[in-house]
């Protein structure tokens, strides 16, 4: 099976189990309110992959400081209930700017979830080190990385942007945008059309080219600093 049936597979069994939450928490609702309900279940199913990267960076953060142990909350477990909460909140879901609001309402679930097991641990955990990159061990795929985002015309390619050996290096980088620029830039490696991204994020598509532009600038020379001091 390719990599987009298995994303279209994926989707449909999210898409089931979404329309099964409905059905099992039937609500007094006109049909206008079944539509909308019906609606908002569609987009989660739109918004799901961006949505649990971001869950994954919140969680990333508390794991990072050492406020939960590595492994305790799962992103996938977690965006699972925001995706239930932004479903019994239906009625807040806008229609514009719909991804600013499924963050927010993952951050308060993130942030609920930690707070219960710091209660559980009773002892404090160090902070954990970052790793350091330095003259060769830094990646080749962060080499390239640099290259890619310093040529606006070339393609933001996933594999390396994502890619695991590169990913603790531009979370840092990434965590040093401000977040719509963060969550834009993302989107648009995602495959997003600047339309979609703009209707998401409550911005213009003119505003998510200049966004998607400044941000490549941006990590480009943040990427490239970062090496040089490392090398030096």
């Amino acid at each position: 099976m390719s990599a987009p049936e298995s994303m279209d597979v994926e989707r449909e069994k999210l898409l089931t189990r979404l329309q099964q939450h409905l059905e099992r928490h039937p609500e007094e609702v006109t049909s206008e309110g079944r539509t909308r309900r019906e609606w908002l279940a569609l987009q989660l199913v739109e918004h799901y992959r961006p949505l649990r990267r971001f869950v994954r960076r919140e969680i990333g953060r508390f794991v990072a400081f050492g406020v939960v142990p590595s492994g305790v909350l799962t992103d996938q477990d977690v965006t699972d209930m925001v995706l239930v909460r932004a479903l019994q909140h239906w009625r807040e879901a806008p229609e514009r700017g719909l991804f600013r609001w499924l963050r927010r309402t993952a951050r308060r679930v993130v942030r609920q979830l930690v707070e219960e097991e710091r209660r559980r641990i009773e002892h404090e955990r160090s902070l954990e080190e970052p790793v350091a990159y330095q003259g060769d061990e830094w990646p080749d795929q962060v080499v390239r990385l640099i290259d890619i985002l310093a040529d606006p015309t070339a393609q933001l390619p996933e594999d390396v942007i994502l890619a695991e050996e590169a990913q603790r290096i531009l979370d840092e980088a990434l965590d040093r945008l401000p977040e719509t620029w963060r969550e834009v830039f993302l989107l648009k490696v995602d495959g997003w059309p600047d339309d979609q991204i703009a209707q998401a994020e409550g911005v213009s598509p003119e505003q998510v080219g200049r966004i998607v532009e400044a941000s490549r600038a941006f990590l480009a020379e943040l990427l490239r600093e970062r090496r040089q001091e490392l090398e030096a």
